[in-house]
């Protein structure tokens, strides 16, 4: 697998207002090429206000900033789920709320990307344990050049795994068309015996179709027989070209910040970066591959107006007691 980096910054930020209505701000930061790449992990359109400009802290660098405001959630979401490009294809969803309490107010951003993986059907926790997914979301952060390591060593299990998870469906469709083929010189258990050269040629895999593997094997078998699995297997081979982009693209993907603002205290967040009342998550390919990826923050603000009122009621009810006392 190839794990492809890239050479800009791109932070998405929400503002939220006390009544609950938020703003959406996209900052991306790179060289004049790569600032005006289209793809973005959120999709934008005319509606929303565009301004570009010079970085003044780097001479090579400029800033796009993409800004629009949000009454409601769903609003957010239904853009989200008009998304053109690959990302039409992950599952995310974003719920701010504000739920009145007297004399708090409590305001919640919560922000789900469900797991990915188009492998799913394989078990990754045979590669990984509890800690490896630890470092892969996120939820503990590198402080050294061990845990560097660690971060390094949990990547290489998701290479196994990935491998591992490929090779087994290839080989399985193959064994699958070799029946179908009902042929006595053709074994299907024989396709196990080729495992290590699959595996190679899926390490120099390039994008192409997955009908591929036919010719491979035809070639390793010297029998053109095999041949005859790219019509009854084709369909079979078209849901793996399906995973195998989905899975490029994911793997592809540009790492980004969330960070989230809101009035107020926070009272409860999964982030484990907090500065005042704003948080922040590193979302990258890894982090929503295997398992659904959560950002959560909840504040408390206070209804100063309530206190007030409250204030008004009580002294107008000793008022009246005082008035009755005195009768």
């Amino acid at each position: 697998m190839i794990f492809i980096y890239s050479c800009r910054e791109i932070n998405v930020s929400t503002v939220i207002n006390k009544n609950g209505s938020f703003t959406r701000i996209i900052t991306i930061t790179g060289d004049s090429t790569d600032v005006l790449k289209p793809d973005l992990p959120y999709p934008i359109n005319d509606t929303w206000k565009r301004e570009f400009k010079k970085d003044t802290t780097n001479d090579k660098n400029y800033i796009l900033t993409y800004t629009k405001f949000f009454s409601n959630n769903s609003l957010l979401n239904t853009e989200i789920s008009e998304d053109t490009g690959w990302r039409k294809k992950l599952n995310r969803i974003i719920l701010v709320e504000n739920e009145f309490g007297f004399f708090y107010s409590y305001l919640s951003y919560k922000e789900k990307i469900t797991a990915a993986n188009p492998f799913h059907e394989y078990d990754y926790k045979d590669y990984l344990n509890k800690e490896d997914m630890l470092w892969l979301t996120g939820k503990k952060l590198a402080l050294n050049s061990n845990d560097s390591a660690k971060i390094k060593e949990a990547e290489n299990k998701v290479d196994d795994y990935l491998q591992n998870a490929i090779t087994d469906e290839i080989i399985a469709i193959l064994k699958t068309g070799i029946e179908k083929l009902n042929n006595p010189a053709i074994k299907a258990d024989q396709v196990d015996s080729y495992r290590d050269s699959i595996e190679t040629k899926i390490n120099e895999w390039s994008d192409k179709s997955t009908l591929e593997f036919v010719d491979f094997y035809s070639s390793w078998t010297h029998n053109s027989e095999i041949n005859k699995l790219k019509q009854i297997e084709s369909s079979q081979f078209k849901n793996l070209d399906k995973k195998m982009q989905l899975l490029m693209e994911m793997l592809g993907m540009e790492d980004y910040k969330v960070s989230v603002e809101l009035p107020g205290i926070i009272t409860e967040t999964n982030s484990l970066s907090t500065m005042g009342n704003k948080v922040s998550w590193h979302v990258t390919p890894l982090s929503i591959l295997l398992e659904d990826f959560n950002m959560i923050v909840e504040s408390r603000v206070i209804n100063g107006w309530m206190f007030v009122i409250t204030g008004i009621v009580l002294l107008l009810f000793i008022v009246l007691t005082i008035i009755k006392s005195r009768k």
